[in-house]
């Protein structure tokens, strides 16, 4: 049977022979002991640890020790427990785990210690590494901790890597700093519980130390960006405090950006402007906020060479030298005569070198423009933008002349040196189908005879925005029996005329009407834009005269009458109702027949349904049962012919009947 094992940690320093677990185990039998024994075991776990047979106890040999560094990190034991004295067979297996734990027992060893000694510079600047040390702890995941024995402020050592750092300057020259030091350090691991330490020796070399001094560090000149080449700048004056030649030699060297080269030249220690010139209109140099930052570097002829840096900042002032430049003169823009206002027409591009770049206002200051004017301008954008409404019939084109004039190019603001360009502008207004066709007269009428076939009359018809050949012209009404068409040639203007021979045959009962009120309708196509058509109609009265003769017949002249004109456009939209509206509409309905039943209801629940209805009704019923106890009425009643009937003294009134 297999039991429940069991997992122990068990620490590297354990000593020898210590208790370390107890197996508990008892046989049920009374009187009866049990032993234990390992059936099997991890490599070498046998080596350091012992099962007592009799008591079940686990324990540490006495050699070898423990170490977690160079053992196994577990050890397992399979332990089996069985009846004494009962042969092989067990009664209970378990398994027995034992985890060693790492025990901090190791002391840090130096791996890296200088043994020669450490030369460094005087002048070398704070922060310089001087040296790494390394140590190492062979206690697992434990970590080393570094510190100088003793005070040292002219070093640093980091605790956690070892490397050792200049803290303080040092300078051969100065009595308070030693020339050399022999540095002590102490490694510990991360408990504080072990120790190790060691030496070595720093020692300070003397150098060229003294850089060149001079009399400014920095220099800030103003110049105007028209100063010509050659232009001297300032003269640069510095010594070296170091001993004779060559430490106290000293050299400059101008020391420039790309954008700054060759616009600046130093010979000596005389600064000057050249070989080129001054430019402040560029987006570099915008950036750079108008000024040119030169650095010159001074340095002695010592080992090693010292240098000093002087900077000059040259500020330049910004002159207005050029005038705006568009990319043509004339400009030509299109718009539509039905344009909103505020709408478009184009916009003017010009463009200024002068920084700040473009900064340009647009002025009109002439032209034709039209009464009251038609368009204004954005001065700071150069769009040029409608400012009434357009008709091509009454204007098609109009000139502008706008000024270009360049803002703020100074750098002190000065309008007299503002400078400016003009450019001239033509609008051309684009045809838009907005007026509908015209006809002259907008009525006719006229008289023929019904032997007449073919044109008679021509129509007089125009638009105003469409030529005459792009309008189309239908009869849309009055044509009974389809007598009459329209004979068109070429782009004029159609005729009317007859079809067929009019019917005036009284004894076979044909005949045509003797008067025709002829409706047509003008359509125009404005560039064959369907969507935007206009209609109008015109209508013509034709007299009809019966006649039968062989010879042809004419028309009789046109007489004019005054009637009013009718103008037919197309709608090519409709009206679609939102999707709430049909059911609103729907329970508007409803409410309202509701509220008229409620109404008749209280109006007519007091009276007979005959009576609703037919309000003689009652009277006449009272009438019938009048007469029917009359004599003479009929046997139903009861009543003979030659008696006479008993009045009837008492009549059943009925809501609405009268007595």
């Amino acid at each position: 049977m297999y039991c429940p094992g069991v997992s122990l940690s068990v620490p590297e320093d354990v000593p020898a022979l210590t208790f370390i677990y107890m197996i508990l185990s008892r046989d049920p039998d009374p009187g009866q002991e049990v032993e234990f024994l390992i059936l099997n075991s991890s490599s070498n776990a046998t080596t350091y640890f012992a099962l007592d047979s009799l008591n079940g106890v686990i324990s540490k040999t006495a050699e070898p020790p423990l170490d977690y560094e160079t053992n196994p990190k577990h050890f397992q034991f399979v332990v089996a427990v069985r009846a004494r004295g009962r042969g092989p067979t067990e009664s209970c297996v378990g398994t027995v785990t034992l985890h060693i734990q790492d025990v901090n027992d190791e002391s840090p060893v130096l791996t890296y210690m200088p043994d020669a000694p450490l030369h460094i510079h005087e002048n070398v600047p704070l922060g310089t590494k001087l040296v790494t040390l390394t140590a190492t702890d062979r206690d697992a995941e434990d970590s080393v901790r570094y510190e100088f024995v003793g005070t040292h402020k002219e070093f640093f050592i980091n605790e956690d890597s070892g490397e050792v750092t200049v803290a303080y300057p040092l300078d051969y020259e100065d009595v308070g700093i030693p020339k050399s030091w022999v540095l002590r350090v102490r490694v510990y691991d991360s408990q504080w519980a072990h120790s190790t330490t060691g030496t070595f020796t720093v020692i300070l070399q003397d150098v060229n130390d003294n850089p060149p001094r001079c009399s400014q560090d920095i220099y800030v000149i103003e110049l105007a960006e028209n100063t010509p080449v050659g232009t001297h700048l300032v003269s640069l004056a510095c010594i070296d405090m170091d001993g004779a030649f060559p430490n106290s030699n000293i050299t400059y060297h101008l020391i420039m950006d790309p954008f700054s080269n060759e616009t600046f030249s130093l010979t000596n220690n005389e600064l000057k402007v050249g070989p080129k010139h001054l430019n402040s209109d560029n987006a570099i140099f915008v950036g750079m906020h108008f000024k040119y930052t030169l650095f010159v570097k001074v340095s002695d002829e010592g080992s090693p060479v010292l240098s000093t840096m002087i900077t000059v900042i040259i500020r330049v002032i910004r002159i207005n030298e050029l005038e705006p430049v568009g990319t043509t003169s004339a400009f030509t823009f299109s718009i539509l005569e039905n344009s909103p206002v505020d709408t478009l027409v184009g916009k003017l591009t010009f463009t200024d070198a002068d920084w700040p770049f473009n900064n340009l206002k647009y002025t009109i200051i002439g032209g034709h423009l039209g009464m009251p004017p038609r368009f204004y301008m954005e001065p700071d954008t150069g769009m040029i933008k409608l400012l009434e409404s357009l008709d091509r019939e009454t204007e098609s084109q109009y000139k502008i002349v706008v000024r270009i004039t360049d803002m703020d190019n100074d750098a002190a603001p000065d309008p007299l040196r503002q400078r400016s360009a003009t450019a001239q502008v033509m609008v051309n207004v684009l045809n838009v189908n907005d007026e509908p066709p015209m006809c002259h007269p907008p009525h006719l009428e006229t008289r023929i005879y019904s032997t007449v076939k073919g044109p008679f009359i021509q129509l007089n018809c125009s638009d105003t925005d469409s030529p005459q050949g792009q309008l189309s012209y239908l009869i849309v009404g009055g044509n009974t029996n389809n007598q009459f068409t329209l004979w068109r040639l070429g782009v004029d203007p159609p005729s009317l005329a007859t079809g067929q021979h009019f019917q005036y045959d009284g004894f076979q009962g044909i005949q045509d009407p003797v008067t025709f009120q002829l409706l047509v309708q003008v359509t125009d196509e404005l560039g064959g834009n369907t969507a935007r058509q206009l209609s109008a109609t015109s209508t013509i009265i034709v007299h009809v005269v019966p006649w039968i003769t062989s010879r042809p017949a004419s028309s009789t002249k046109a007489a004019s009458t005054t009637m009013t004109t009718s103008v037919e456009r197309k709608i090519l939209y409709y009206w679609s109702p939102d999707s709430w509206f049909p059911a609103v509409l729907t329970l508007t309905g409803a409410l309202l027949l509701m509220c008229l039943y409620a109404l008749s209801w209280c109006l007519f629940k007091d009276v007979p349904a005959c009576s609703r209805l037919f309000p003689h009704c009652d009277q006449q019923r009272s009438h019938s049962n009048l007469a029917a106890k009359e004599p003479g009425l009929g046997p139903r009643h009861g009543n003979s012919l030659g008696k006479d009937p008993k009045p009837s003294t008492k009549l059943s009134l009925l809501p609405g009947n009268h007595q």
